[in-house]
């Protein structure tokens, strides 16, 4: 194909390997390289995938198009950086940085030097999320709960930006609104940083959302419930199911014929594969991003905002629990 991509990827561990099989897969792209600082790692996943194994990103610059960033979230920055100011297109696993102030520098980096800068928050890329978007209007209030057995990967940041930030991100561009608040708690369980938080995030329209996460948990589930005037709505995303209720009339007249019962199924896609298709053909056809940089900013802003409510309220509580200790000693 004459206007194949060129194209590598960054990092090679979990989702790294993906995005690899992914541009193999595309007809639109052509996987030259993949890249770590673990050369045995990397020359395994190019064996696999046809490609290069490269330890050193400046070793692909100029020889590719662009480049998928799936390295650990604190690596995100300095490695999309580079990218970017080499002329490359990136996508960016999420969360696109892990501090708010890298996340605006990396966005306006990339419209300085006009290439594409897509966030890789996937599940904007689901047919659940497509879903629900056609169906969704005014809502006023969701609950989401995001839970999953404990897993060493992903341990380098919290809770919030691990798994809950995919919930954010997703609400915020149902409601369509800007975020006004946020109050939460949250606390580590297992490991050193937070592993449960639960968030009540309001939005300017007067929606609000009560999301949950947790990597505590004996099953995984993720589930979306979403209320608006005159309808409710249930998404079990994992099972890919959407099942609700929607008034037709006056219940007080018509009893429970007012009340239509909906089903939806969600048909059955590889979200990543959409998410990769979609960076491809922002770079040919020059379109924005559904998740560009900015999309990832607020996503990572409001999660930080949430960080910032379980810091605060754990310094309440341990303040309090100092001050029973004091109490107990006198």
């Amino acid at each position: 194909m004459a206007d194949q991509i060129r194209t590598a990827v960054v990092g090679t561990g979990y989702f790294g390997r993906f995005h690899a099989n992914h541009y193999t897969k595309n007809p639109r792209a052509n996987l030259v390289a993949v890249v770590d600082t673990d050369e045995a790692r990397a020359r395994v996943i190019a064996d696999e995938f046809g490609a290069e194994p490269i330890s050193d990103l400046r070793e692909i610059l100029g020889r590719v198009d662009a480049v998928s960033v799936a390295v650990p979230t604190p690596a995100h920055y300095a490695i999309a950086r580079d990218a970017i100011e080499a002329g490359l297109h990136v996508l960016v696993e999420k969360p696109i940085t892990d501090t708010v102030e890298t996340a605006i520098a990396l966005t306006e980096l990339a419209e300085a030097e006009g290439v594409v800068l897509q966030v890789g928050h996937i599940e904007r890329f689901s047919a659940a999320y497509r879903t629900l978007a056609d169906i969704i209007s005014d809502p006023l209030y969701f609950e989401s709960y995001r839970i999953a057995p404990w897993k060493e990967r992903g341990v380098e940041v919290d809770v919030v930006l691990d798994l809950m930030i995919h919930d954010i991100d997703m609400i915020i561009g149902l409601v369509g609104s800007p975020v006004s608040s946020v109050d939460a708690v949250g606390t580590p369980v297992l490991g050193r940083r937070i592993d449960l938080a639960n968030a009540r995030i309001t939005f300017e329209s007067g929606c609000v959302a009560n999301v949950t996460a947790s990597r505590v948990s004996y099953k995984t589930e993720r589930r979306l419930r979403v209320f608006a005037r005159n309808h409710y709505l249930s998404c079990n995303l994992g099972e890919r199911r959407i099942s609700g209720y929607r008034l037709r009339g006056d219940p007080m007249v018509d009893g429970l014929a007012a009340i239509e019962a909906e089903n939806y199924e969600i048909p059955e896609e590889d979200s990543l594969g959409n998410e990769v298709d979609a960076f491809l053909d922002c770079i040919i056809n020059g379109t924005k991003p559904m998740v560009d940089g900015h999309a990832g900013c607020e996503a990572l802003r409001v999660a930080s905002l949430i960080n910032e409510s379980i810091e605060e309220q754990l310094k309440k509580v341990q303040g309090l629990d100092a001050a029973k200790s004091g109490t107990a000693g006198d």
